[in-house]
């Protein structure tokens, strides 16, 4: 399934989004996995998937196994739990 990622530039300058990362609303590590899915589609023209791997493993200071996890596992979405 190809799923058509968010431009992360525009998230991350627009302004709502710069408030609700100041109150700490933002998950820290769902950020870091978008930015490397948007990545690895950049390195992906260039280099080949292993390559592309080892280069985001490297930057992100993380295995190889955890990157390929970020990239190819399916997830299921956590629930959004709503004060009462």
């Amino acid at each position: 399934m190809n799923t058509v990622l968010p431009n992360i530039n525009s998230i991350l300058n627009d302004p709502k989004f710069q408030e609700y990362s100041s109150l700490g609303l933002i998950d820290e590590v769902s950020l870091r996995n978008l930015r490397i899915k948007c990545e690895y589609g950049s390195l992906r023209n260039s280099h080949t998937m292993f390559d592309s791997i080892l280069i985001l493993a490297d930057k992100y200071s993380l295995s190889t196994d955890t990157i390929s996890s970020i990239l190819f596992r399916s997830r299921k979405r956590k629930p959004v739990h709503q004060p009462h």
